[in-house]
């Protein structure tokens, strides 16, 4: 979770396609200079999607407002 961005799973050829599909669209609409700045993150030790990344915050967020001091860990290494 963050407060500016987009979070796109998927195998790497659909995340660069839907990218470009979204410059297509907005160039499309007239604009004619668009600036992208990716960030990817690739893991092979384990299969994480960002939903689980999500809960496991929602999951300390909820522990933190019952009270209880709370660590979010990945878990992966």
């Amino acid at each position: 979770m963050h407060a500016a961005g987009t979070t796109i799973d998927g195998s790497w050829e659909d995340v660069m396609r839907v990218i470009g599909q979204l410059h297509s669209l907005v160039h499309g609409m007239g604009c004619v200079r668009i600036q992208s700045d990716i960030r990817v993150g690739t893991r092979t030790d384990k299969v994480q999607a960002h939903e689980q990344k999500v809960e496991s915050v929602k999951r300390g967020l909820d522990a933190a407002s019952a009270g209880a001091e709370v660590e979010v860990v990945d878990g992966g290494k």
